[in-house]
């Protein structure tokens, strides 16, 4: 089964923009403090044992500061 041709959604694929749930994220990013480095970000998540779609999400953010949480979301759904 090829679930990367036509609509993402079909067979259970994964939308170009955000895929992440949100809630996942929070908590991959329990302990962060604010502004934090996308490397600060991406190395509490790994503590956390974050799942691999919150992981590529925060592998994918540009290498900035961030000034809180729903500053990541907001950069996460802007997807690629």
């Amino acid at each position: 089964m090829d679930r990367g041709a036509g609509n993402p959604f079909r067979h259970g694929g994964t939308p170009p923009t955000m895929a992440v749930n949100p809630i996942e994220m929070q908590k991959a990013l329990g302990g962060v403090n604010y502004p934090a480095s996308k490397k600060d970000i991406v190395d509490q998540a790994s503590k956390h044992k974050a799942g691999q779609e919150v992981m590529k999400a925060l592998d994918s953010l540009p290498d900035k500061e961030y000034e809180s949480p729903a500053a990541i979301n907001k950069e996460v759904g802007r997807g690629d």
